[in-house]
């Protein structure tokens, strides 16, 4: 049986138990079986201590079946999607754990300009379990070169900016960089775009001494307390690899994904007029309400699975898509990409805010929310959903569709949800919950967590 090494988001996991140097072989060699031992393969890094190890176990295996590798160094992930869509470029891989600990470690593989879907992970998987990996003779092993891509990369994300607006004329923002892959890249973007820059974490560090690689409003507590005391118009974070943009107004308050996708949804479907925005199924109802008064429609897919969408046969008539903090601007690429979503909600807060962000987010609702799990062994989640259902959809009244993509997401005629999915890494089953109303919020909390108790109570006892 093969065994499943890719997660929701690539390869995560402890250096010490899951993300080795073996792995990092193995993978290398299997990539390069899956390109047939041919063309060109780019590899980079975030700034964690275990790069250089993996990276160069990686790269080891793709040289050892004939496929030549550029080297990348030190580059945030968006970067290195971009780098897989060059015409000479057969795949590219980043050594990346995202917003993980500094424990961990892991590896994410595109192609195309996208990230790879499901059937070719089953490809590397396959090969790594039952060992199969072409093997190049000694006279045609692959070479490997280096390239900086910096300049590159932010060159063409310059061109997408100035089709959207001008440069600015000096609107102060301030970046917290997570000590990452971006340190060298956004900051960079944003002043040749006109914006007055601020940093802080930035200078890359594989221990994250600054805070934890991830950027939510826990880990954001200095940042928020400057943005507060200060006069920037807005400040953005990244995580880890700067793939991820969180944002926070003058006041210090951090904004809503949901708010932040919206926002950028709404944009790129007026900008033609129409077009399907691809969204995680965890996401609120805000966007379904922004985006049709705009003209366009929204499509939800499971977490990790906006790519096989991307990639479908109606993935050319998609103008925007995103998971929570990760927006994919399809105009440039189908790749997550924080570092452009700086500059572009830094460019709207100019155009439409006044230079305020909290001007600029007037015009989207902001609505209350739930995010909540329960304790649920990995033994009993196959019956769990079922049973939830059973005795939840009897008991929500207006109901205007369900949705079984990832777990069970029921949507109301009052534009209140509430999605329950058990986690798939770990003991957990998760629920969501959102409306116009916190009074409505709470009732529909009350009735889900008395069904998921009872559910739970009942299968544990079997």
């Amino acid at each position: 049986m093969t065994a499943k090494l890719f997660g929701t988001s690539g390869i995560r996991g402890s250096i010490a138990e899951k993300v080795t140097t073996d792995l990092a072989l193995n993978l290398g060699r299997a990539l390069g079986t899956f390109l047939d031992g041919k063309g060109t393969v780019g590899i980079g890094t975030d700034a964690r201590t275990s790069r250089e190890m993996l990276r160069n176990g990686i790269i080891a295996g793709v040289l050892s079946t004939g496929t030549n590798v550029i080297d990348l160094g030190i580059a945030p992930m968006p970067t290195i999607a971009y780098y897989s869509q060059i015409d000479e470029i057969s795949a590219s891989v980043i050594v990346t754990a995202s917003h993980n600990p500094p424990t961990d470690n892991g590896f994410k593989f595109f192609t195309g300009g996208r990230e790879f879907i499901r059937t070719e992970e089953i490809f590397l998987e396959s090969c790594i379990s039952e060992r199969r990996y072409l093997a190049a003779n000694w006279d045609s092993c692959g070479e490997i070169l280096y390239l900086d891509i910096k300049n590159q990369y932010l060159r063409y994300l310059k061109d997408f900016l100035l089709k959207r607006s001008k440069r600015s004329d000096g609107t102060k923002v301030m970046l917290d960089l997570a000590n990452g892959a971006a340190t060298d890249y956004t900051p960079q973007l944003l002043l040749e775009m006109g914006f007055s820059v601020t940093t802080m974490n930035s200078h890359q560090d594989g221990h994250f001494p600054g805070r934890p690689a991830e950027p939510s409003p826990e880990n954001l507590g200095d940042a928020m307390k400057i943005a507060a005391s200060s006069d920037f118009a807005v400040t953005m974070c990244h995580d880890g690899d700067g793939d991820r943009l969180a944002v926070i107004d003058e006041q210090g308050e951090f904004i809503d994904q949901n708010r932040v996708i919206a926002l950028f949804a709404r944009d790129e479907v007026e900008r033609k007029g129409e077009g399907i925005v691809v969204v995680s199924i965890d996401t609120s109802s805000v966007i379904d309400e922004v985006v049709t008064a705009a003209g366009g429609q929204v499509t939800r897919m499971p977490l990790g699975s906006l790519q096989e969408f991307l990639a479908s046969d109606k993935g050319k008539d998609v103008v925007f898509a995103s998971e929570p903090w990760k927006p994919i601007f399809t105009e440039i690429g189908w790749w997550m990409d924080g570092i452009v979503g700086a500059a572009r909600f830094a460019q709207l807060m100019d155009e439409q805010g006044n230079s305020s962000c909290m001007k600029l987010m007037e015009s989207i609702p902001k609505y209350p929310m739930l995010r909540d799990f329960v304790r649920c062994p990995d033994n009993i989640k196959q019956a769990f959903l079922p049973k939830v259902k059973e005795l939840l959809v009897p008991q929500m009244s207006g109901i205007d569709k369900i949705l079984e993509v990832d777990g069970i997401r029921i949507e109301c005629t009052d534009g209140s949800y509430v999605l329950v999915r058990v986690s798939g890494t770990e003991p957990k089953a998760r629920v969501y919950i959102g409306a116009k109303a916190q009074s409505t919020v709470d009732r529909i909390a009350k009735l889900t967590e008395g069904v998921m108790n009872q559910v739970l109570e009942e299968l544990q006892k079997k």
